[in-house]
């Protein structure tokens, strides 16, 4: 972008331009990954690379940065209301303005088989367009052409989260495996090695001790399809005291996926890290 007028939009701007100027054509399978990429998945951009290639029948192929989230959230938006207050309702909002009729608090469950954060995925020009075609763009549409609408405006509020950032980006990220599992026909392929271990990818001692409580019987859950109420309400409560331990946590440590640039100032009282 030539000016920084959409900062705000992350990496969402970047996939619409993406799929506007017709760039998602020119290849088999396409993605957009940030420089962050090994950072967060602790694999090279080559090992990624190397793994979709293999998979020449794939409408899209992803890897999950966060395998211990689906230990303890139903789904995306459970984690995403935890750990950002207020996220549910202006998703649903936005979506609705949009003329997108998915009921958020509907949504199905998302295991290894469909859950994704980070954006990190590569899909084919079909599902490009079905995908950011069929949601991204329209939301973006919607936000350029109606931005002082109360649904607008509301996505652009700070929203709680480690480094300052709107509710708009933790929105868009949680689409594509809502997206996902509203049609269970893709042939979606996840990134999967022995180092996708959940307890190798928790970043506290709490979420450690979260998962180990959890996955036996999640795993059971998710093996017969069949999740209780009390199950689902025990992740509920988990994920709630995760996001909690979360922000005290890394107000006093530094988090492993930020850079120098984006670590906040000390606050008063605060341990740097």
């Amino acid at each position: 972008m030539p000016d920084n007028r959409y900062a705000s939009w992350r990496e969402f701007r970047i996939f619409v331009d993406f799929f506007r100027r017709g760039d998602h054509l020119n290849a088999d399978m396409t993605g957009i990954f940030s420089p962050k990429f090994q950072l967060k998945s602790n694999i090279t951009g080559q090992q990624f690379l190397a793994f979709a290639q293999s998979q020449a029948e794939a409408d899209v192929c992803f890897i999950n940065v966060f395998p211990t989230l689906p230990y303890y959230s139903y789904n995306v938006w459970m984690q995403g209301e935890s750990a950002h207050p207020g996220l549910l309702q202006r998703a649903q909002a936005l979506l609705t303005a949009t003329g997108i009729d998915w009921n958020l608090s509907s949504t199905p469950r998302h295991n290894h088989a469909n859950l994704c954060y980070g954006n990190f995925w590569v899909g084919t020009p079909a599902f490009w367009q079905a995908y950011v075609g069929g949601v991204l763009d329209p939301i973006a549409h919607f936000l350029e052409t109606n931005p002082d609408d109360p649904e607008a405006r509301a996505v652009f509020d700070a929203a709680p989260h480690t480094v300052e950032a709107p509710f708009l980006p933790f929105i868009t990220e949680r689409l594509f495996s809502t997206f996902l599992s509203l049609h269970p026909a893709l042939r979606v392929v996840p990134f999967h090695d022995a180092g996708r271990d959940p307890l190798l990818h928790c970043t506290t001692e709490f979420r450690r001790e979260v998962v180990c409580h959890m996955r036996s019987r999640v795993d059971q859950a998710d093996a017969s399809n069949s999740f209780t109420l009390e199950l689902i309400q025990e992740q509920a409560l988990f994920s709630r005291l995760a996001a909690l331990y979360h922000n005290v946590h890394f107000q006093l440590h530094r988090h492993p996926h930020l850079v120098p640039e984006e670590v906040p100032l000390t606050r008063p009282g605060q341990v740097p890290s």
